[in-house]
């Protein structure tokens, strides 16, 4: 039995039949379900997904939380998360999404705990780097993805940006900007999110050759914009920086208080969220480096689907999605 022999017998095209064995492109789920019947009637074996697919026919739950409450970065992650699941729903697949706020560990293992507890076959989170995270991760019997960020567990893989490259970019724009002097105060969600202390690890080593810029600062904003604002207007208030650097969300609340404060500070941000990409338009924000969101939720959905129906796990245990720099120009404006 060929692939033009399943296609003539379901009346479909040979790509479709294609896409259906090989779990690719999104396909209606009646004929998929009636080209798998007669792959499977007539024992067709194209590869090993599809011998999976076809052997079992198991529905796949796949769990995930993710700290998008309040945080517009984690807008398109979700996108893509729900998008790859809707190309995988042919293939029995289902999402389950837990929300949170913040960066409270007890929020994330209830929350993990809750989908663990209503049987998800896999789990992709954004972890907080901390004991407690990683000891109940690395106890689960299910594929675990981090997502976002990583923590030491041992885990299907990790997808996100290489977050100590992306603080390598923002210190190389420092040292630009500011031509080679002056004080930095950099931006965070929480020292217990590995990426984020990554990304001021880059910086701080991009930095080494200039010891005439400093970083003086390091802020923790939850990610949350008002906080963000509070904690900007109050180091504001006893300090003025040459510039600031976000390394993480709550950047509309952090430019509120910088603005307000009247300081000729300069700003670079990350991600390409709307609030960002309104100040740089205004000139205000100098350049904002971005890690692909929508990538990082359709990979970590795909790896986790892949593995599970034929054990491969991507090269090194890791997927990560491109940085990219977005500069200001007066022509934006």
């Amino acid at each position: 039995m060929t692939i033009k022999q399943i296609a003539e017998k379901a009346g479909t095209s040979r790509g479709t039949v294609d896409r259906v064995l090989n779990g690719r492109g999104n396909v209606n789920p009646e004929l998929a379900k009636r080209i798998l019947d007669i792959a499977e009637r007539e024992r067709y074996q194209p590869n090993q997904l599809a011998q999976a697919l076809i052997r079992s026919r198991q529905r796949t739950h796949i769990g995930m939380v993710i700290p998008s409450v309040g945080n517009p970065f984690f807008d398109e992650v979700l996108r893509g998360a729900q998008s790859r699941a809707r190309k995988l729903s042919s293939y029995g697949t289902t999402l389950t999404i837990r929300e949170i706020k913040g960066y409270d560990a007890a929020t994330q293992l209830q929350a993990m705990r809750r989908l663990v507890a209503e049987g998800v076959d896999a789990l992709a989170v954004m972890p907080l780097d901390v004991p407690e995270v990683a000891e109940y991760l690395q106890s689960l019997p299910i594929p675990v993805v981090t997502v976002n960020t990583d923590i030491d567990v041992d885990r299907v893989a990790f997808v996100g940006c290489d977050y100590y490259n992306s603080g390598m970019i923002t210190g190389d724009l420092v040292q630009l900007m500011l031509n080679g002097r002056g004080r930095v105060a950099a931006v965070i969600g929480s020292t217990n999110v590995r990426g984020h202390m990554d990304r001021v690890r880059g910086l701080r080593t991009a930095l080494e050759g200039t010891p005439e810029i400093t970083v003086d600062a390091v802020l923790e904003n939850q990610d949350d914009d008002d906080v963000s604002y509070q904690v900007l207007r109050a180091y504001l208030a006893d300090h003025t920086p040459d510039m600031v650097c976000f390394a993480a969300a709550g950047i509309d609340g952090g430019m509120r208080a910088i603005l307000e404060s009247g300081k000729n500070i300069r700003v670079l941000a990350v991600d390409g969220t709307e609030a960002v990409l309104r100040y740089m338009e205004e000139g205000r924000i100098a350049a904002t480096v971005t890690q692909e969101p929508f990538a990082q939720g359709d990979e970590a959905v795909r790896v986790l689907f892949d593995y599970i129906h034929t054990g491969r796990r991507p090269a090194a245990g890791v997927v990560y999605t491109h940085n990219r720099c977005l500069l200001y120009t007066s022509d934006a404006a």
